[in-house]
């Protein structure tokens, strides 16, 4: 084996090819995810309790997902406290077939924006709250185990779970792929690596459809053959090159995020906080909401309405962009949809990284020192190890201009999958890309306001 497939390195092989080490990580990270919640129902003010709010908000989210996302794809779930007792949930259950109107990826994807994010811009502050962090993993979890406990084949985790169309999209973007020795493969007559997959998934199949389906690399498939390898790719090989089987979904799930997180933030957040705040529509149409509508403990209605434009001028600048561009290339809106919609997905991923680079040293860092602090019974206290007064921290805004880069480098091969050529070609790519161009236009003129 080369050093390219990541389960022939010494350490990171064992762990994972070997199920008592790695059934043993997943407990940890299962211990670590119960302990936020006992502690935050047990301490539920966060100004006695800053360990449940660091571990879902300061590590779970933007390490354990996010930046796992973005190097090693949907590796999260291969510890994921969820379906680790799932699977053996899932096997004792009563394996009922999940219902046709329960099998639509839009509910996961639905629960995750409609419990998660919009609460982010109306309330704030609400999630923060230890007990209500605690709650709502908590619930969270109830749901997922009744899923497992009750459908065949993981179901729960393709259908209901709020973060598995996320990251089986977005895991697309990134430098892995699960796939298998090809010339062992072609004179294996066992497929102990389908027999042990709980998903029902081929894996010898997933290299020459450059697309591993709803593989959330569990490695019950690398456990069971020695040729299942999981290397290192070109970055988010799984979008660039031609896919065959294409999934409509990821690019919904791309263009979803786009809105709710990439483009919000930008509006609330980044602009929000520039000297352009009074100016801008959301913040204006949102302070004289405050001043009509009855008072909603916590609400922002700020936060609301610039949610909304958000996702209105990202949606249309996608979608007619799209439209606009099947008008003139004469290919079929889905068609195009399908292909060029794959550029998208890293506008969202590599873009948080801006925002993650610089809240390491601002917030995530300083708040799991001191939630370890906490854990320890210390009195010490860890001050951030930035400010925004820093010039040095304003440089991870340079992802926000990579992520331009790789999206438009994408949309470039794309479009070019679509045997286009001269003006056609030109036209089809300014316009496809027009969410792209609107991105870029809005970081400028966020850099701009700021300095």
């Amino acid at each position: 084996m080369t050093m390219k497939n990541i389960l022939s390195w010494p350490l990171v092989g064992g762990l994972l090819t070997h199920p008592l080490s790695l059934n043993v990580l997943r407990s940890l990270v299962l211990v670590l995810f119960a302990s936020a919640i006992y502690f935050g129902l047990t301490y539920p003010d966060e100004i006695d309790n800053p360990y449940t709010p660091a571990i879902f908000w300061s590590l779970f989210w933007p390490f354990f997902l996010v930046v796992s996302m973005v190097t090693f794809g949907p590796v999260f779930c291969t510890v994921c406290p969820h379906s680790f007792i799932g699977k053996y949930l899932n096997k004792i259950g009563p394996q009922k077939l999940m219902p046709n109107w329960l099998r639509n990826r839009w509910w996961g994807l639905g629960l995750l924006v409609v419990s998660y994010w919009v609460p982010v811009y109306v309330f704030p502050d609400f999630l923060k709250i230890p007990y209500v962090s605690a709650m709502y993993f908590l619930v969270l979890t109830a749901v997922a185990f009744v899923g497992f406990y009750l459908y065949r084949n993981m179901d729960y985790c393709r259908y209901g779970c709020p973060i598995g169309s996320v990251i089986k999209s977005y895991g697309k973007v990134s430098f892995t792929q699960l796939q298998t020795d090809s010339s062992a493969c072609q004179t294996c007559r066992s497929f102990d690596c389908v027999k042990a997959c709980q998903w029902n998934l081929r894996p010898y199949l997933f290299e020459k459809k450059n697309n591993m389906q709803d593989c959330t690399l569990c490695m019950d498939c690398a456990q069971a053959c020695d040729s299942v390898e999981w290397k290192v790719t070109r970055f988010a090989k799984q979008v660039i090159e031609p896919v065959k089987q294409l999934d409509r979904m990821t690019v919904w799930v791309f263009i979803t995020l786009l809105a709710v997180i990439t483009m919000a933030m930008r509006f609330h957040h980044a602009l929000g906080h520039s000297p352009l705040k009074e100016s801008l529509p959301w913040y204006q149409i949102g302070s004289w909401l405050e001043t009509v509508m009855p008072a909603v403990p916590m609400m922002n209605w700020v936060g609301l309405v610039a949610l909304l434009m958000a996702v209105a001028m990202t949606f249309t600048s996608t979608l007619g962009g799209l439209w606009l561009a099947s008008r003139v290339s004469k290919i079929d809106f889905w068609t195009l949809f399908e292909t060029a919609g794959l550029a998208f997905g890293a506008l969202m991923l590599v873009g948080a990284l801006s925002h993650i680079g610089s809240f390491f040293f601002l917030h995530y860092a300083p708040d799991l020192v001191n939630a370890y602090y906490w854990l320890m019974d210390s009195d010490s206290v860890m001050k951030p190890l930035a400010s925004h007064r820093d010039g040095w921290i304003h440089l991870f805004n340079l992802f926000n201009f990579l992520a331009v880069i790789i999206s438009a480098t994408v949309l470039y091969r794309k479009v070019g999958q679509l045997k286009l050529s001269g003006t056609a070609f030109w036209q089809t790519y300014a316009l496809s890309g027009l969410v792209i161009w609107v991105y870029l236009g809005l970081v400028i003129l966020t850099l701009w306001a700021r300095f």
